[in-house]
């Protein structure tokens, strides 16, 4: 098998200077520039080992080895990027998603090492799968020798049929005359059958069928076949292969059954092969599938063994829904009994199943629902059963074309500012304004803020969505400068993904140094939750932007913590209310109560109160009472875009006016 490497750095020199190397080395180089090059790339040429620059525009290196590692999970991921990177690194290797962090500028001795070692472990892992579905999926004897005559693993055939015991430790204690140079025989290159007397006599061929590292599979036939005791060999084989699997599906279809097919996925197996070692996980992964075997007889039920750790049962003598639920709950009742936890370890599943002729027509589009299902639920903390559900899938496969499209979005000028204004209770009049942002897909059409941003959040374009925000608003600013047109603040929203990199200070510094605006006029607004979850971080880096000029604003406060010691302990100058908070303020004497303490603590701390979601005369009534300092709904005005608000901002308007006179 080639080694093919794949190097991802949006330096040019780098990609040379590094594919140079690495091809004189041996190894076959793939180079990218980008993320959205480097997942093109692993489309057409699946790469054993990923070397990816970890600062990259548009994916970084965590988000790109993130992705890769969902499509391509038995891929080895590294990362080769500077010093000041090793902390966002650390998260990185320990959720499993990177193999080695290697620093720029490379020792170019260490950079073969590692890439050596990355290369030998995918083939070490790669080789205990081939063994691991082998070993499951064959309907003949089969036994592991070590050169020194030791047994390895034997599966459940040879056992019944060879009555393989734990005492058997040694070939010799199943074949006595086996010598010291029979076993070497077994070892030799051009080998291929070799017969042997057990110790009832009977002669028994070992034909070789797999070579480890350490060691040799053989699959054993009884020379003289009456010798063979039992003749329906297929039910001691551990499990259905794939083309089993389906024709079975294909048969209860046909004939009109009703059945559930049930993927079960072993979750942390890989983190064990990590921490155990390959001779203990392996021995542990022999007896889960033992133990699944075991149950699937149990229910009378057919299980088939597919490549990943993943198991297929079919079940089709449950009565209900619940009653299969109830099956599925008894079927994993042995893995939490203490002979696992005696191992210290938890065995975890990801269970999903369709259910016929529901979930699918025929065989293997309920096998793609079951598995898909199952990789959507991989990576999601729930313990329940989940059942396929199509819209979910179809919102998923929306979701990923949003995220791809929004890799594009800036580069494509498909992105827009709307404004919303806030008005000043004190002033009287509008003296800031919150920044939002839109998008314009030529496909998709105006996607709603509310489904793109959390996606942008999570897959990561989030941080150069947020630059682009933040100089597109500066550019408003300055220009608005040179119109006369002038506001006490402009807000814009953080995320705290973009907060958290280790160069959004210096990028933002950068950025700013571009224009000739006060500082003082902006405002940046972040979350309450990601603010109080890393309030170590945020006072440094919120104190950094503070003395730079810059307002902060705590966003959305109020919608999930209780205590407020923590406010004491951030450079908050501004604190937004949360329109869940208001609602019911107009009959509601306690919520009255709480929002004029939350306003005079804020005060009482510096801070200036903003609250959002106005949309009652009464409303507005209150928090003027209650010494709120500013407002914003759509009672004042909605978001709106550049040339409408700067026209509402430059003239006297009439519907605010009129609004505001009802006070």
């Amino acid at each position: 098998m080639t080694n093919k490497l794949l190097i991802v750095d949006d330096e040019v020199a780098i990609l040379r200077a590094l594919s140079r190397v690495l091809t004189r080395a041996g190894y076959q180089v793939f180079k990218a520039n980008s993320g959205e090059e480097a997942l093109s790339i692993m489309l057409q040429q699946v790469c054993q080992v990923v070397i990816s620059d970890f600062r990259m525009p548009t994916m970084n290196g965590a988000e790109l080895l993130a992705a890769i590692k969902a499509q391509y999970p038995e891929t080895m991921c590294m990362i080769l990027s500077g010093y000041t990177d090793f902390n966002s690194v650390v998260a990185l290797i320990n959720s499993g998603t990177a193999f080695r962090f290697l620093q720029k500028p490379w020792d170019e001795q260490t950079l073969f090492t590692e890439v050596k070692e990355a290369f030998s472990t995918f083939h070490s892992r790669a080789h205990q799968q081939q063994v691991n579905l082998l070993m499951s999926n064959t309907a003949e004897a089969l036994v592991e020798l070590h050169p020194n005559g030791q047994l390895g693993r034997v599966n459940g055939v040879a056992k019944q049929l060879f009555d393989f015991t734990q005492n058997h430790i040694l070939l010799s204690d199943m074949f006595p005359y086996c010598t010291d140079n029979g076993v070497s025989a077994l070892f030799e290159d051009d080998l291929h059958t070799i017969t042997m007397q057990n110790r009832q006599g009977k002669n028994v061929e070992l034909h070789f069928k797999l070579a480890t590292d350490n060691s040799r599979f053989f699959e054993l036939h009884f020379v003289n076949k009456n010798d063979d005791a039992v003749s329906n060999r297929k039910p001691l084989a551990a499990f259905l292969d794939k083309n089993e699997l389906l024709s079975s599906v294909d048969g209860l279809i046909k004939s009109n059954t009703h059945f559930a097919m049930i993927a079960i996925h072993l979750k942390n197996y890989s983190y064990w092969t990590d921490m155990m070692g390959l001779p203990e996980s392996t021995a542990l992964f022999d007896e889960i599938t033992s133990t699944m075997l075991s149950q699937s007889k149990q229910f009378n039920a057919s299980l088939s063994f597919l490549s990943d750790e993943h198991f297929v049962l079919l079940l089709d003598n449950y009565k209900s829904e619940l009653d299969l639920h109830k099956q599925l709950t008894d079927f994993i009742e042995p893995f939490n009994t203490s002979r696992f936890s005696d191992k210290s370890v938890h065995v975890e599943f990801v269970i999903t199943y369709c259910i016929a002729h529901e979930d699918g027509d025929n065989a293997q589009q309920l096998l793609n629902n079951v598995l898909m299902s199952n990789r959507l639920y991989r990576s999601s903390h729930t313990h329940f059963f989940m059942r396929y559900d199509a819209a979910m899938i179809e919102q998923k496969r929306n979701q990923l074309l949003i995220s791809k499209a929004l890799f594009h979005a800036v580069e494509n000028d498909e992105l827009f500012l709307h404004y919303q204004p806030k008005f000043d209770l004190n002033k009287g009049k509008i003296c800031s304004c919150e920044v939002l942002l839109r998008w314009n897909h030529p496909e998709l059409g105006n996607v709603s803020p509310g489904v793109f941003i959390p996606i942008a959040e999570q897959e990561g374009q989030i941080i150069e969505l947020g630059y682009w925000v933040i100089e597109s608003a500066c550019k408003a600013i300055s220009s608005w400068t040179q119109k006369g047109i002038h506001l006490d603040k402009v807000a814009i929203n953080v995320s705290g993904k973009q907060l958290s990199q280790v160069d959004f200070i210096p990028r933002v510094e950068a950025l700013l140094s571009g224009f000739d605006i006060d500082m003082t006029k902006l405002e940046f607004e972040l979350t309450e939750s990601w603010l109080v979850d890393n309030l170590e971080e945020s006072a440094e880096k919120l104190t950094r932007l503070k003395n730079a000029g810059i307002s902060i604003a705590m966003d959305d406060f109020g919608t999930g913590y209780s205590s407020l010691s923590y406010l004491s302990k951030l450079p908050i100058d501004v604190l937004k209310i949360d329109r869940s908070l208001i609602t019911d303020i107009v009959h509601n004497v306690n919520t009255q109560s709480m929002v004029g303490s939350v306003t005079r603590m804020a005060h009482d701390l510096g801070m200036q109160v903003v609250v959002e979601g106005v949309e009652q005369i009464d409303q507005i009534k209150l928090l003027e009472k209650l010494k709120c300092d500013v407002i914003q709904g759509f009672i004042i005005a909605r978001p709106q875009a550049e040339d409408h608000f700067t026209a509402l901002i430059s003239n006297a308007d009439v519907s605010i006016a009129s609004v505001m006179g009802k006070i």
